[in-house]
């Protein structure tokens, strides 16, 4: 039996500039974010995104960028080190849905490689609607 995925919404408390809705379903948490990652907003979604990554239920923290327009590198330092804290608690940790600045900063300054890059769900569900019946 599948369980349903579980929403919870997150604002960021100190900056209106990005928001995170989190999904679960079993080991698998999604964090979609939506806005954009700067200076002012990275240090509570850091701060969000590490309790969520130490959570117990979650083995494999997904982030989705569909919705983020623009990324700083205080994101990018931010990345990294949930990467680290994901290394070292053994669990997973991977991007979908770059696009834009966000990809662009990421394969500037070659970190794109460190990352698992996951297909976003919209492509996924696209791709398989496009192919022959």
């Amino acid at each position: 039996m599948a369980f349903p995925w579980r929403k919870m919404t997150k604002a960021m408390a100190r900056s209106e500039d990005v928001e995170a809705v989190f999904e679960h379903r079993g080991p698998e948490c999604q964090a979609v974010l939506t806005g954009r990652i700067t200076i002012d907003s990275s240090p509570d979604l850091r701060e969000t995104l590490l309790k969520q990554l130490a959570s117990p239920g979650c083995l494999t923290l997904t982030i989705d960028f569909n919705e983020v327009a623009y990324v700083d590198t205080s994101g990018l330092a931010m990345l990294v080190e949930i990467l680290k804290a994901a290394r070292t608690q053994g669990k997973e940790f991977q991007l979908t849905g770059l696009k834009e600045r966000p990809r662009y900063l990421l394969e500037t300054t070659r970190l794109l490689r460190f990352f698992h890059e996951a297909k976003s769900e919209t492509v996924q569900k696209s791709a398989s609607s496009e192919s022959p019946q």
